[in-house]
């Protein structure tokens, strides 16, 4: 893969992952607290011992106030070790994280397979980030490891969880009929019309510019569809007409 190439995957993928769930214990909250308000200090005060007991969450966030260099200077290796400790012990967040250090070759050897793997371990347990990462690592055009087929799926999952630049990749795939998808502006619009109701001015932008070739009626189902698809919910169970997905 050419440098402009694994410099454009990076750039599709995102860093902020979908936080699992807290356990309790004593110094967490208050660490965790501490971390989400950039007060490193105390973070790095509660959450460190924590770490050393094994706390995949402290671990993880220990893992990336190193990466930051916040309260101390940045170390990528130590980074990476408390991030890959956190992500063995089956932390979602942390095994997306990796699978973007091990693409990138941030505080590790870059390693496209293991990019890979951390990828699909994170977009497994339902992480939408590592599913629109995956799919983009498996993907046609900037792919590492192509795969179009499985490209798709883990694009629809992402997509199905609202994330916009899933909703926005799948419905250029559709206004364009490209990777395997048949042309379908309606359902195009519909992704557009969901990610822009998210905020993305991206989306509402090629939203506007579908309605200049499209037909009031086509409008309207494109509509309808985005209120009828629920987030978490499969776009193919609210598919009523005839229209492929």
């Amino acid at each position: 893969m050419t440098y402009s190439a694994t410099r454009l995957i990076t750039s599709l993928l995102l860093t902020a992952l979908v936080a699992a769930p807290l356990t309790v214990h004593a110094g967490l909250n208050e660490g965790l607290a501490a971390y989400d308000k950039a007060d490193y200090a105390t973070a790095l005060k509660e959450l460190t011992p924590l770490a050393e007991k094994g706390n995949a969450q402290a671990q993880y966030r220990l893992g990336k106030i190193f990466n930051l260099g916040a309260g101390l200077p940045p170390n990528k290796m130590e980074a990476a070790k408390w991030i890959q400790m956190a992500a063995q012990q089956g932390l979602a967040e942390a095994q997306g994280t990796m699978g973007y250090l091990y693409l990138v070759g941030e505080g590790v050897v870059q390693n496209n397979e293991l990019a890979v793997k951390w990828t699909r371990k994170a977009a497994e347990q339902g992480d939408a980030t590592a599913q629109f990462n995956l799919s983009t690592m498996h993907s046609e055009k900037f792919g590492i490891k192509k795969n179009p087929a499985e490209s798709l799926k883990w694009l629809r999952k992402a997509a199905d969880q609202r994330h916009v630049q899933a909703m926005n990749t799948l419905g250029a795939l559709y206004e364009k009929g490209q990777a395997g998808v048949k042309q379908n502006p309606v359902l195009a619009y519909m992704l557009f019309d969901a990610s822009a109701e998210k905020g993305d001015s991206a989306a509402a932008a090629r939203q506007k510019a579908l309605e200049k070739n499209m037909s009031a009626s086509d409008i309207r189902a494109g509509k309808d569809l985005a209120r009828k698809w629920k987030p978490g919910t499969s776009l193919t169970k609210v598919l009523a007409s005839g229209a492929s997905f």
